[in-house]
């Protein structure tokens, strides 16, 4: 008997994964949260990896920039041999030595170079901040978006199944002649266009979670979750205080002016070549020749020498025009990088307050919508209302869902966009 039970059991549960393909391996599929997707775009985007190389690259600039102000220490050793030797001329001879050189400006050129190069490694930090805030923003609007379909397609999915209740009374009623055949017409247009919108939806949701994976290398049949996400609606300080905060927090604000700081560096760098160049060299060098009479002698030595370039055509002044006009690009660059992020603030401070009061309202349009569509559903049930209807206040719920959730999709998209415009959505989320 309990065999057979098993028995029985086994046969359910073959017949119920052949019914279900998907349910064996649905527990196995990966899931994601906002926050998973952010550690994985840190791990996985080459656009980041790029940004710490150019990060190690000036690191690399600021070891070689030191390494100028310390002496270099070189060996060297030379033989001739030559062909006729004589009582004057030696059979062959050789020399090697060590020495240790070391050369600067007189107006400190190598320190101005390696301070520049420390500046360029705060750059690169900034820069490497601004494209890792760009593409975890680029990664939480592919996040909401998909949500977002998500639901229009549970929207799309909710008006097929109303209209397909409502075909069914309608055959009903019209079996009984109740109803002209042209409300069983229409019905069955509206059903027709609802399942064509279905398939829009159901097109436009795996498009969008293909990027999603495509963009951080998701494997197939991963899942989404909402569990870390921010449903409260943000209350959001004066817009002169949040330009405020995007002045002093902004990467790529940060990057700008040391921009215009290495600028000026690259003036001083230019101007010091009007200055001598002072270099030193000593050393220990060993002689020696055959016949040994000839010459043969070790020494330890000393030398100082000093040069300046006097005139160059040109050259010099050239160099400088070029470099202070280099330094201007880099003060207007940062000028309009400014009103850029006010503007950016002001944008993403405007549609925030704009999908909050619409959220408010179309909550309400959605609950009436509904209220609406019961009413009239029941009404059509004990014949006080006719299926034209029932069409339009499907309509109406069906577009008050849409836009509410288009409102929840821009609040979303709004927050993290005014957190991004002030410069501060990287520590938020990191």
């Amino acid at each position: 008997m309990i065999r057979q039970l098993v028995v029985a059991a086994g046969v359910s549960g073959m017949l119920l994964l052949l019914a279900f393909p998907g349910f064996a391996g649905e527990a196995d599929l990966p899931g994601y949260r906002l926050s998973d997707l952010y550690r994985l775009a840190v791990e996985r985007s080459e656009d980041i990896r790029i940004a710490e190389n150019q990060l190690m690259i000036a690191r690399q600039d600021e070891n070689r920039a030191f390494s100028v102000l310390l002496p270099t220490l070189s060996a060297y050793g030379d033989y001739i041999h030559y062909q006729e030797a004589g009582a004057i001329a030696p059979e062959y001879g050789y020399e090697y030595g060590a020495k240790l050189q070391q050369q600067f400006t007189l107006n400190g050129r190598e320190l101005i170079a390696l301070r520049a190069a420390r500046d360029t490694i705060q750059q690169r930090e900034y820069d490497m901040d601004a494209v890792t805030e760009n593409f975890l923003f680029r990664v939480a609007a592919a996040y909401y978006n998909v949500m977002n379909l998500k639901k229009r397609q549970d929207i799309a999915r909710a008006n097929v199944s109303r209209l397909q209740e409502h075909k069914e009374a309608v055959i009903k009623k019209r079996s009984l002649e109740e109803v002209p055949v042209t409300d069983q017409l229409r019905t069955d247009a509206e059903l027709s266009g609802a399942r064509a919108e279905l398939v829009n939806a159901e097109t436009l949701l795996i498009y969008a979670r293909s990027s999603l994976a495509r963009m951080l290398d998701l494997p197939a049949g991963y899942t989404l979750l909402s569990g870390d996400a921010d449903e409260t609606i943000p209350v959001v300080d004066p817009l002169e205080a949040l330009i405020d905060v995007a002045m002093k927090q902004r990467a790529d604000i940060r990057s700008a002016n040391m921009a215009v700081n290495l600028a000026e560096a690259s003036i001083d760098i230019t101007k010091s070549e009007y200055w001598p160049t002072l270099s030193f060299e000593a050393g220990y060098k060993v002689q020696e020749t055959e016949p040994s009479y000839l010459a043969q002698d070790d020494t330890l030595y000393g030398a100082a020498r000093i040069n300046m370039v006097l005139f160059d055509w040109g050259l010099r002044k050239g160099t400088i025009s070029q470099e202070k006009a280099r330094r201007q690009n880099a003060e207007l660059q940062l000028a309009s990088l400014k009103k850029q992020v006010a503007l950016d603030v002001e944008q993403a401070y405007l549609a925030i307050r704009t999908a909050r009061q619409n959220i408010i309202a179309l909550q309400d349009k959605v609950s009436f919508s509904r209220a609406n569509f019961d009413a009239v559903a029941l009404m059509f049930n004990v014949g006080q209302a006719n299926s034209l209807d029932v069409m339009d206040a499907n309509t109406l719920l069906q577009n008050a869902e849409r836009e509410l959730a288009e409102a929840e999709f821009d609040m979303e998209l709004s927050r993290i966009a005014l957190l991004r415009a002030q410069g501060v959505f990287l520590k938020t989320v990191m």
